[in-house]
């Protein structure tokens, strides 16, 4: 066998392993044994169902830093890790760190980016005085959790964008050891209606 067809076969099995560890990260992940349910929440109509994926945007995407135990102290692109505790129905945040924590036993914890941080800012209405407006939602980090859109059969995306926004749709999320999140499931009224698939 000469060099060249060394190099390509060489090529070719090394592209297959690197497939092969791609599809087991992904099914060892969706066979996690940490899974939790996520509680959905509506979506600016402007960015409504853009072909056939569902926009999804989770209750735990905007953390009240100051309502958390934990860490509080975050900006644009840092890594936050989540502690959430089940709840009746849905699991709720309960701390955020900028280090992955070791959770209270029977919580799990789910790794996100934050996109922004609303803080408040001083206006200054005289060169004497300094004022601060109200500001209900400062304190408040957006999270992004890697799970925010999810592909469902053609045609059938606008039922379940108007189930999200009558709060019926939740998500079982798989959780490996660092926190990463995929989605399992989507459940409509507690009941699943699609599932990812291993393969």
């Amino acid at each position: 066998m000469n060099r060249f067809a060394l190099a390509v076969l060489a090529l070719v099995v090394g592209q297959s392993l690197f497939l092969m560890a791609m599809v087991w990260d992904r099914v060892s992940l969706l066979r996690s044994d940490t899974v939790v349910t996520l509680e959905t929440e509506p979506v600016d109509p402007r960015d409504i169902f853009r072909g056939d994926y569902v926009i999804l945007n989770y209750a735990i995407s905007r953390l009240a830093l100051d309502d958390l135990a934990g860490d509080d102290d975050f900006a644009s692109g840092d890594t936050v890790f989540v502690e959430l505790a089940p709840g009746a129905d849905v699991w709720k945040p309960v701390a955020v760190w900028s280090e992955r924590p070791e959770p209270k036993p029977g919580n799990a914890v789910i790794r996100g980016r934050i996109s922004y941080v609303l803080e408040r800012a001083p206006v200054t209405d005289t060169p004497d005085t300094e004022e601060e407006f109200p500001c209900p939602d400062c304190g408040t980090a957006n999270v992004d959790y890697g799970i925010e859109s999810y592909f469902v059969p053609e045609g059938e995306g606008r039922v379940l964008e108007d189930e999200r926004n009558a709060g019926n749709l939740t998500v079982d999320v798989a959780l490996d050891e660092d926190g990463t999140a995929a989605i399992k499931q989507l459940r409509l009224g507690g009941e699943p209606v699609y599932e990812e698939p291993l393969f």
